[in-house]
């Protein structure tokens, strides 16, 4: 394991780590070119995840737990939780509260629990997916080595598969689930679309500049 004493530093401690390596070269500016400190113009942050979900950086499943809010200001709420994404931990899904309506960002995971809290009541739910047939058939296809099936199992087992993404969205009772992060992203939409069998809502293949209405003015 790479840096074994601190195999998972977080958002802030990464931001400092980066300023630290670019010392060099952040100093010559703000000395030479009169330019403003690091600190000054940004900050790292980590999601307040409470430590008794953080004690098995290896631990799977990820620990069951209710969403944490986070950030609030005069026009969003963010919340957060944990999600499946084995051996990658922490990994996030993050919900956004508006007056307008709320949208929940799975990050990459298989099937969480989790997750389906975070999205209950939601407006949208924008859900990364992943197709079987491409993973064991087109990227690995039989005979596998033995580290290519542990690519393929970690594929499988650390994302959603397009007959689970559905079930997950009206668990949530989410109206609208939006398809993401689509591995591979070069199938075609029709692979994608089979997971309107599973799924009572409005169903959308995300594609890039999408720009989708939410909740209340979805309704106007």
């Amino acid at each position: 394991m790479s840096v074994p004493d601190n195999p998972t530093p977080g958002t802030a401690e990464m931001v400092d780590l980066l300023v630290r390596a670019f010392a060099t070269d952040v100093n010559d500016r703000v000395f030479d070119n009169r330019r403003p400190t690091p600190d000054q113009l940004y900050s790292g942050h980590d999601v307040p995840i409470p430590a008794q979900y953080l004690g098995d950086p290896n631990g799977d499943p990820h620990p069951r737990m209710s969403p944490v809010p986070f950030y609030e200001d005069d026009r969003v709420r963010v919340s957060a939780t944990l999600v499946q994404h084995a051996p990658v931990f922490p990994a996030l899904a993050f919900r956004f509260d508006t007056e307008d309506g709320s949208v929940v960002f799975s990050g990459d995971t298989g099937p969480s629990e989790n997750l389906v809290e975070l999205a209950t009541g939601a407006d949208i739910l924008v859900h990364e997916v992943i197709d079987r047939e491409w993973a064991e058939q087109v990227l690995f296809p039989e005979l596998r080595t033995p580290q290519q099936q542990a690519v393929v199992q970690h594929l499988l087992g650390a994302h959603t598969l397009v007959d689970q993404v559905g079930p997950i969205a009206d668990a949530a009772g989410v109206p609208t689930l939006v398809l993401s992060h689509l591995v591979p992203g070069n199938w075609p939409e029709r692979k994608w679309r089979r997971a309107q069998r599973w799924y009572s809502g409005e169903l959308v293949v995300g594609q890039d500049l999408d720009v989708l209405p939410v909740g209340a003015r979805q309704k106007g």
